[in-house]
């Protein structure tokens, strides 16, 4: 296109854009049991030598697909030497399966590896992964489980991948790095300072009284503050909030309101709670035993 010298227009002849192709996340939010597991797959690995473990990380995405959030994972078995590396689709594809028929709601969003070094094997596994996921790209989590004297090390990294020449190739492509926020609720909030917080003589069986005595302490100042604002609505000096009142609600149980009588709607509130978390358990136990299994027939 020829332009006049009057003209400052630039025309680009630009490639169609194609709908396969999401764009990368910008966040990715993991959950801290995600990072737990994580570790203990690494601890308990067959191999001590071994480099790295992988696995599968399970999460959902944004309507935008900008974040992604973490919310499990499992461990995918896998050989790796300095020649070739191999990784156990058909587990990995029956793993999923599994969580599905069992209506799990999460997806496979990426995979993650005890290692944070990145290589061409790196670059296979993530092309994997990203036919997963497609048609959204793949997210890749290291953990770097090593830890110096300072108290270095254990950080937790997040990548995606682009692709790199003219004729792209699964070996060839480029991992940019995607900032990993650690998401957490207020009430695990106590068990994680538990966690983290230093302890010469930790004992295995029992918490120490101090941090339960502080547990309970914010516990109780909580159902005092609750009750102190029930009081106040019930006595006209407070507005009601409708949406408190639903939390309330929520809190001590009553999700059902088929009950006659206050008593029976938490009664059934709570019988629906435990066949839930029955259920849960019940499921995680099968996963559970299904990694186990795993590993134990890749260590024989």
């Amino acid at each position: 296109m020829s332009l006049d010298s009057s003209s400052s227009a630039l025309h680009l002849n630009l490639p169609p854009s194609s709908s396969s192709q999401s764009r990368p996340p910008t966040q990715i939010t993991i959950h801290p049991s995600v990072v737990a597991s994580i570790l203990t797959h690494h601890t308990r690995r067959p191999d001590t030598d071994a480099p790295r473990v992988m696995g599968a990380l399970m999460g959902q995405r944004s309507e935008s697909g900008a974040e992604v959030d973490v919310r499990s994972c499992f461990a995918v078995p896998h050989s790796e030497n300095a020649e070739q590396i191999a990784l156990d689709m058909p587990f990995q594809q029956s793993m999923v399966e599994l969580m599905n028929r069992n209506g799990v709601k999460e997806q496979v969003v990426g995979w993650y590896a005890t290692s944070p070094e990145l290589n061409a094997y790196s670059a296979l596994i993530q092309n994997y992964f990203s036919n997963e996921t497609a048609p959204f790209p793949a997210v890749h989590i290291t953990v770097d489980t090593t830890l110096t004297a300072s108290g270095e090390g254990l950080g937790v990294k997040g990548w995606v991948s682009t692709a790199l020449g003219l004729s792209p190739k699964p070996e060839n492509c480029a991992f940019l790095p995607v900032p990993v926020t650690i998401k957490y609720s207020d009430s695990e909030r106590p068990a994680l300072d538990l966690l983290v917080a230093p302890q010469p003589n930790p004992s295995p069986a029992l918490p120490p009284l101090q941090s339960l005595s502080a547990s309970l302490a914010q516990l109780s100042a909580l159902i005092d503050s609750a009750q102190s604002y029930v009081q106040a609505v019930n006595a006209g000096t407070t507005p009601p909030d409708v949406s408190v009142g639903r939390y309330l609600l929520e809190g001590v149980g009553r999700w059902s309101a088929t009950g006659g009588e206050d008593e029976g709607g938490v009664r059934e509130g709570v019988q629906d709670t435990l066949t839930v978390e029955y259920l849960a358990n019940l499921v995680r136990s099968q996963v559970e035993l299904s990694s186990r299994l795993a590993l134990l027939q890749q260590g024989q």
